[in-house]
Formats: structure tokens, sequence, C-alpha cells
């Protein structure tokens, strides 16, 4: 499906889509630099060691998915984008901001993935990440011509809702990092799933897509 016609005078969003690429391929990509290979000191020693690093792995693997998870988000978002204006810009820099500090957070939580502080710093980051995506989406759909005219309205609300889960429950998960730091490490890993599972803007582009057959 092509993007809507452009209705008004305005920046074109195709630059600040190409920014989110760069921006999020290199995040994702830094967060392999913190799996160095282990030094054994003899050949029954290297399995051991290697296990001594779940805990960095299991961080990038969490990290990786939640980048993935963004991108993807914020991709979909610019689908419905016809023209950019200044503070969607600055929006869009301050969401930036939130995924080039995932890989240092996520490198802190492999460091020290039982201490509170650490898991408390990366959902904040994560935190950041939901509160700034839900602000643009609230910005973009306002009365602003910034998105398709023709966008269905109930796709709208449920996206709203859709993407409330994140600054609602990354607090929930802060303040459990201080009280049972395991439990605050699975909502982190949670969350990543119910934007995937629950995604209303997959089920609306395939009706669109039946539709046009």
């Amino acid at each position: 499906m092509d993007r809507p016609a452009l209705k008004m005078a305005g920046l074109s969003p195709h630059r600040l889509e190409a920014l989110a690429d760069g921006i999020f391929a290199i995040a994702m990509t830094l967060l392999v630099l913190e799996l160095r290979v282990p030094e054994a000191t003899g050949p029954g020693d290297l399995a051991g060691r290697l296990a001594a690093l779940w805990p960095r792995f299991a961080t990038f693997f969490i990290s990786f998915v939640v980048l993935g998870v963004y991108w993807f988000a914020h991709h979909q978002t610019f689908y419905f984008v016809v023209r950019v204006n200044r503070t969607l810009v600055w929006l869009s820099i301050l969401f930036f901001l939130g995924a080039a500090l995932i890989p240092f957070v996520a490198s802190l939580m492999g460091s020290y993935p039982e201490d509170p502080v650490a898991l408390s710093l990366y959902g904040l980051v994560l935190g950041l990440l939901a509160v700034v995506g839900y602000v643009i989406w609230w910005y973009i759909t306002g009365d602003r011509g910034l998105v398709d005219e023709k966008l269905d309205p109930e796709l709208l609300r449920k996206v709203r809702r859709w993407i409330a889960a994140g600054p609602l429950i990354m607090p929930i998960a802060i303040a459990i990092a201080f009280v049972e730091p395991f439990l605050s490490l699975l909502i982190y890993i949670a969350l990543p799933a119910l934007f995937v599972l629950f995604n209303p803007v997959d089920s609306y582009l395939k009706r669109l897509r039946e539709t046009a057959r």
C-alpha cells in the first residue's frame, strides 16, 4: 500500500525514518560488544566461564528484542505520517536518545543483574521510550494534519491503549526491582512480548490488504 499523498506543506518523514533506522541499527549492534570472549585457564575451564556470562547473554537478548520492538513500533507509527513538523522532529530525537541509552543500561544490568539500581535504571530508560512513544502517537493523531485524514478513529483509540501499557507497567517494574529483582527482570522480558502479541496495527493493515484485493 502506497503512503498517503501529502496533503499540506511540511517536511517529509523519510529523513526522520532513515535516522531512526541508523540509530536503532547502531544501538542493536553495540549490544554485542559486551559479549567478550572469556579467558579460559585450561581445557575444562571454558564451559564454566561461558556459563558465568549468562547475565550478559540474557541482557543482550532482552535488549535486542526490546530495541527491535520499539524500532518496529516507530516504523508502524510513521507509516501513517504524511508530514512532520518541528515538534515531531524533537519528540523523535528524544525517543532516539532513549534508544541510544539502551546499550549502556544493558551493560550495567549485565554486570550487576541483581542490583536494584541497575535494574531500575534499565526500567527508567524503557519507561522513557514508552512515555515518549505514547506522546508521539498522541501528538501526531491530534488535529495537526500530520497523519492521513482517513485513518480509522477506532484504530487511534486501540493504539493509544496499546502504547499506554508501557508507561503504566514500567513504574511497577522499577519499584519491584528493589524488592524482587528477578521478577522485575521477568517484566522487562514480558513487555516486548505483549507489544508483539497484541499489536492492533498488524490486524488493521491485514484488513486493508484483504479489502484491497
